[in-house]
């Protein structure tokens, strides 16, 4: 049987809505069939800007009916979800009654995981209108997949491990070896797949590495305006500067309890929020800049450290995300791997047993090179996470997120409830008894405020 779904993400970066209509069949076989994108109109960046800035003061999420701000920004996001998704239906040709879901995201507004929160109350705070969506597009929706994850002890993030791993297991049928799976996105993770048996594969570990695009974009919006460096045209023109890198090491990303993001044992997640701005005015801007995009790659392989000692490091690096598109930022990586750049001289350690576990000569390539496009990735993972949802297959494992057991994320909503739709009759099919939502909220169930309105299981209390 083959199961077709969409995927919908909208980033951190707020620069468009990606959307992919993907089959999968009993193998465990993925294929892209058609994508499509639509940019963000500026007015709503900036509406959602000034969101995530409101939200962070609200003590739950009763306050967003107060926030005028915050209707009209999750209605206007909705539809512009809706408009990329019927815009990829069209461009694919395939008939809407043909499609089980659409794998909803959300956008991102907040993401406090455990291992930033500490003592405090973790939370995840995604928004979008299911409901809406699933009426513009005639189209069933699955939606809020890292709540249950939360909700039961885990970070709620990354959810790209077990999806890397269904990849992995198509290029290991090919004599692939393990490999990294790195994406290089607003935030940065990596998953580690490798050989369990020799039946199967597992996503061994996953997680958050912490700012990639980030600190680079924000300063090349701050000082000149540009979405992004392009082909790090700007950063080109700077050098890395060693006390600048140290500073934004141990500055950029700092959790509640004021510990090293990057110092802190996996599993762990991440979230712009709390990133912190590092710039030396003694500097110049090129200088602060190139030092920032070089901080994009050190980090990701500096995370090589947390691999577990008895798993060989994989000798192919896949590169997906946007910010690998800056050539400053692959190279760096690239020689970072081979041992060919700066290192701190604290860090030359860890390094140094980094390069003696790494077996091969290693090398990174973008995962377009193997017929993934790296380009539609994330919004892959959801149209995945739909699908497993309809499975009933968890998509979140205590080894990826720290949840107590596996879980299968998400609930779903129908556009209307007196049609028959394929994905009822997929539910049927495969035993999962679950109902779609009366009430859908316009956020996620874990989000701030959640432990005195949710039981651990998600229930209404």
């Amino acid at each position: 049987m083959i199961i077709q779904t969409i995927g919908v993400m909208t980033g951190n970066s707020l620069d468009a809505a990606d959307a992919v209509l993907s089959s999968f069949d009993q193998d465990g076989n993925v294929r892209d069939l058609a994508a499509f994108s639509v940019p963000y109109p500026s007015e709503l960046r900036e509406c959602f800007l000034q969101l995530k800035e409101n939200v962070k003061s609200y003590a739950s999420m009763k306050e967003a009916d107060l926030d005028p701000l915050f209707a009209k920004t999750v209605e206007t996001y909705t539809r512009l979800a809706a408009d990329t998704v019927n815009g990829l239906v069209e461009k694919s040709g395939v008939d809407k009654r043909e499609i089980a879901a659409i794998g909803f995201h959300g956008q991102t507004c907040d993401h406090y995981p455990p291992s930033v929160a500490g003592n405090a109350e973790p939370y995840t705070l995604q928004v979008g209108n299911p409901k809406l969506l699933a009426s513009l597009t005639g189209i069933p929706v699955i939606y809020d997949f890292r709540s249950d994850d939360l909700m039961n002890g885990g970070e709620g993030a990354p959810l790209a491990p077990l999806h890397n791993r269904r990849i992995a297991q198509m290029m290991m049928r090919k004599k692939i070896d393990a490999f990294a799976f790195c994406n290089g996105g607003n935030t940065g993770n990596i998953a580690i797949v490798g050989y369990e048996n020799a039946q199967n594969t597992s996503a061994v570990i996953g997680w958050d590495v912490g700012p990639f695009n980030h600190l680079p974009d924000l300063l090349i919006r701050e000082h000149l305006g540009q979405p992004f460096d392009k082909d790090g045209m700007v950063g080109s023109s700077g050098k890395i500067c060693p006390k600048l890198l140290r500073q934004m090491f141990n500055e950029a990303a700092i959790t509640a309890e004021g510990k090293n993001f990057y110092l802190c044992q996996p599993p762990k997640s991440s979230d712009p929020h709390w990133y912190r701005k590092v710039y030396d005015n003694s500097r110049s801007f090129a200088d602060n800049l190139r030092t920032a995009e070089y901080l994009s790659a050190y980090g990701m392989v500096y995370h090589l450290r947390y691999v577990p000692s008895a798993q060989q490091l994989p000798s192919l690096y896949l590169l997906f995300g946007g910010g690998w598109k800056n050539p400053l930022i692959r190279n760096d990586f690239e020689n970072l791997l081979g041992g060919k750049a700066l290192i701190l001289p604290e860090h030359e350690a860890v390094f140094a047993d980094i390069y003696t576990r790494l077996l091969a000569s290693p090398k990174a390539d973008f995962a377009d090179r193997f017929g993934f496009s790296g380009e539609y990735m994330e919004a892959r993972i959801f149209a995945d996470m739909a699908c497993c949802k309809i499975l009933n297959r968890p998509f979140s494992l205590p080894e990826t997120t720290g949840c107590r057991l596996p879980m299968v994320g998400g609930v779903y909503v129908l556009p209307d409830v007196d049609k028959p739709y394929l994905l009822t009759e997929l539910l049927r099919h495969f035993g999962n008894l679950s109902q779609p939502e009366k009430y859908p909220l316009l956020w996620s169930r874990a989000a701030k405020g959640w432990q005195q309105s949710f039981s651990a299981t998600g229930e209404n209390v």
